[in-house]
């Protein structure tokens, strides 16, 4: 394509904007469906919706003659225009709809509707980056690099988009810059009508966009939370961000909430009260109480299994991990604690305490109180102080990230690298203290607890960990309590008496062993190997997650659940679903595996004769080649995401730093590869060694690297994380246009890049899955070994394709 005939600028410039609307749209998606559904079934969703992608590229293959050379510019403007439209209606029906479990065939097909009418504004956006990158008669490396540096571009504008508008309001928004990409296409085409079509569609969403976000009730809003509808009267706030949407009740009269009560508890002590309900994502519940009173008011605090640990350590420093609705906060100060850091990841509910909510909270104005926005593990590592008692309750938000749906927020909290950093904050005679889930007849969320803290304390040199263990239980909870310093007689006594008086019952002491038989062998082991090797041996993951595994909550192994003879029901508390998470993750890698074959085998069945007239070698070589770099890019991708995430810390800067970087990165890449000259080169094969080598570096540096960097700022910690990022990002970004030119230089009859485009789409896609599922069995190192692998596994491919006609 000749730059006077389609205008090459406004061809770049429409990349950029699609490719940049796309993302966001991708990571409203992500945070929508989360909020309708459960973060597993959000990926479900994703995954087939993403496959729409493909679709458009099997499009622009199977159907040449609606793309002739001609209608090009054209044909990117309608399909820009048209994924513009039909976006938020797409989403508007997902909106508008529940989402429920796959438990029959029937739940199954609901779920597979929604992901293809998600996949259908994607299916037009993948016609146009097809097009753009495959037929428009750009030069591969720059097509390519302006469509990644647009979509990273993406990553970092949708956080402020969500600080600005709700989540419905951002996807007009995001649908009108596909639009404004529209009128790029057609202005560069010379299609006025059709520009000026685009800038209206354009103005309507942008101002669509802004009148949703100014009602009372935004009319494009969830309508359904969890499979209950929602009534907007009783919601009084909802704030949007990158990994989580909050929502706070008017206020209400009604009991204390307690996570699991003391048998012993007086019954005046639970009188109703003023409160208001915080929910993340429509199903993470905490109560804000009044303060009115002050925190004398707020005896029935005493009687929780969860502030436990201030019956034993009841003065010095405390910190709390996930303020919440601040009753922790309120816990502390009751019992004499000063200072009191309140450490908070949702800087949506810090501003609630700090300013929105400031007088009802009120925790934010008493002496001695200090509220921190930031992820604790990040903030305990900087801050020098040493703590009485540090508390961790319940931290589940359910909520997937913008970074991906199995991207918890809270993953980080629940790892041996994690305990140990929250750990090194405590006094020699302090207590960490953590509350989880308990089900009395299957407690392997507990028995997961214990065994990190037993594997946290043989990390520290401690020779015996139950001396230095204490865990308590009431009805569904179990609180567990971690010393460095081993328990004294006095400490136990008191403990006992303490118990005695709430009426909650002694699971594990230094004194006493479980009655369960599997808590009962757990406690009983000896040292570290007998314990990994206990864990390994059970039906279900019961190993201590460390930052290399970081799935506390996913205990389900995918092997077992694949061999079929496991029933999982009653298993795990049915609200929490974190069983279920795995085999959602299997449905959604089969599924995807299924699309995948299509994507290859429904184009070789329709233009057979011209394939089929191609060396056969050269076809296998191409598919291969361009199925690779999708598994590839994905399996290293999500590695990063999951290693580097971890390392600095909170979600927004995760998505930022790190999926935006790695998107720029590999856009810096495509750039630089036109310097390559693969077409003349007798050693142009070899250049899949590049990425590959960049690979295996990072594997090497990332563990010193980060654990040198640990304790450093926030902004020394980003550095740090974009040198590890860039440079194996910057290696897979040559691999798709190289790739491309090595074909075109075939001179085949047949023009295969949009077929190629869509298979390395369709295999990324795939690749989630693996890649995630990969991480929960071997660790995030293999998933990236399997990333370089698929590297290495290029050069068979580049090797036939580089070689002369």
């Amino acid at each position: 394509m000749e730059r006077s005939r389609h205008g090459g600028r406004s061809v770049y410039a429409g990349i950029f904007l699609v490719a940049q609307s796309t993302l966001i749209l991708e990571i409203l998606l992500t945070r929508i469906t989360s909020v309708i559904a459960w973060y597993h079934l959000a990926f479900f969703v994703i995954a087939l919706a993403m496959l729409g992608m493909t679709a458009g590229a099997v499009v622009v293959f199977l159907r040449p003659q609606w793309f002739e050379p001609s209608a090009i510019g054209r044909r990117l403007a309608q399909s820009a225009l048209w994924g513009a439209i039909i976006a938020p209606l797409a989403l508007a029906w997902v909106m508008a709809s529940p989402l429920v479990a796959v438990t029959d065939f029937m739940s199954f097909f609901a779920l597979l509707v929604t992901g293809v009418a998600l996949a259908l504004p994607f299916a037009f956006f993948g016609v146009t980056l097809t097009l753009a990158l495959t037929r428009a008669g750009l030069p591969a490396g720059r097509a390519y690099g302006v469509d990644l540096v647009g979509a990273a571009a993406g990553a970092v504008l949708v956080i402020p988009l969500l600080d600005l508008v709700d989540g419905g309001s951002a996807s007009l928004v995001a649908a009108s810059v596909a639009a404004v990409g529209a009128t790029a296409f057609a202005l560069g085409a010379g299609e006025r009508k059709l520009a000026l079509r685009g800038g209206i569609v354009a103005a309507l969403l942008l101002g669509a966009g802004g009148l949703n976000n100014a009602a009372e009730h935004a009319p494009l809003r969830p309508s359904w939370i969890k499979g209950v509808r929602e009534d907007p009267a009783l919601v009084d706030i909802i704030t949007w961000n990158t990994h989580s949407r909050v929502d706070v009740s008017p206020v209400k009269t009604e009991a204390p909430m307690l996570w699991g009560r003391g048998r012993n508890t007086p019954p005046e002590l639970l009188a109703p009260r003023r409160l208001r309900t915080i929910r993340i994502d429509g199903a993470a519940g905490t109560p804000m109480i009044d303060f009115a009173g002050g925190p004398s008011e707020h005896a029935y605090l005493d009687w929780d299994i969860a502030t436990f640990a201030h019956r034993i350590r009841p003065e010095g420093a405390a910190a709390v991990i996930g303020v919440g609705g601040g009753r922790d906060v309120l816990a502390a100060l009751r019992s004499g604690h000063t200072p009191v850091v309140g450490v908070e990841l949702n800087r949506d509910i810090v501003d609630l305490h700090r300013r929105r909510l400031r007088d009802f909270s009120g925790i934010a104005a008493v002496p001695g109180v200090e509220l921190v926005s930031d992820e604790a593990r990040a903030f305990l590592t900087r801050d020098p102080r040493s703590y009485s008692v540090i508390t961790m309750s319940l931290i589940d938000t359910w909520a997937a990230t913008g970074a991906g749906a199995y991207s918890l927020s809270e993953n980080g909290l629940y790892t041996v690298e994690g305990w140990e950093r929250i750990t090194s904050r405590l006094a020699d005679d302090g207590i960490f203290t953590v509350s989880r889930w308990y089900k009395r007849d299957a407690p392997g969320e507990t028995a997961r607890m214990i065994a990190l803290a037993m594997e946290v304390l043989w990390r520290r040199g401690v020779r015996d960990p139950r001396a230095h263990l204490i865990v308590l239980q009431e009805r569904q909870i179990a609180t567990l309590l971690l010393s460095p310093s081993p328990f004294s007689e006095g400490d136990l006594d008191r403990m006992q008496r303490e118990a005695v008086r709430l009426g909650v019952n002694m699971l594990m002491t230094p004194r006493r062993l479980p009655a369960h038989p599997l808590l009962a062998e757990l406690a009983q082991l000896p040292d570290r190997d007998s314990l990994w090797r206990w864990a390994d041996a059970q039906l279900f993951d019961l190993t201590p997650p460390t930052d290399d595994r970081p799935f506390f909550f996913s205990m389900l192994r995918p092997q077992v659940w694949l061999r079929g003879n496991v029933d999982t029901r009653g298993l795990d508390h049915a609200f929490l679903g974190n069983l279920r998470a795995t085999q959602t993750l299997v449905y959604a890698t089969l599924a995807a595996s299924l699309l995948t074959a299509l994507a290859i085998l429904i184009p070789l069945g329709m233009r057979r004769r011209e394939l089929y007239a191609l060396p056969k070698r050269e076809l296998f070589a191409a598919a291969s080649y361009f199925g690779l770099i999708g598994l590839g890019f994905m399996f290293v991708e999500i590695s990063l995401l999951s290693v580097v995430g971890v390392f600095l810390g909170h979600p927004t800067l995760s998505l930022a730093v790190v999926l935006g970087g790695i998107i720029a990165a590999a856009g810096v890449g495509s750039l630089l590869s036109e310097r390559f000259a693969v077409e003349e080169s007798r050693a142009a094969w070899l250049y899949p060694l590049v990425p590959a080598l960049l690979i295996a570096a990072v594997i090497v540096a990332t563990p010193p690297v980060t654990a040198m960097f640990a304790g450093a700022g926030t902004g020394m910690r980003a550095l740090v994380s974009l040198a590890l990022i860039a440079p194996p990002a910057l290696g897979m970004g040559l691999g798709f246009p190289l790739g491309l030119r090595l074909i075109r230089a075939r001179g085949h009859a047949v023009d295969l890049g949009p077929w190629m485009w869509g298979i390395n789409g369709a295999f990324g896609v795939c690749a989630s899955g693996l890649a995630l599922g990969t991480s929960m069995v071997a660790g995030i190192p293999a998933t990236m070994g399997v990333g370089l692998l698929c590297y290495v596994a290029l050069l068979p491919a580049t090797w036939v394709l580089s070689r002369r006609a």
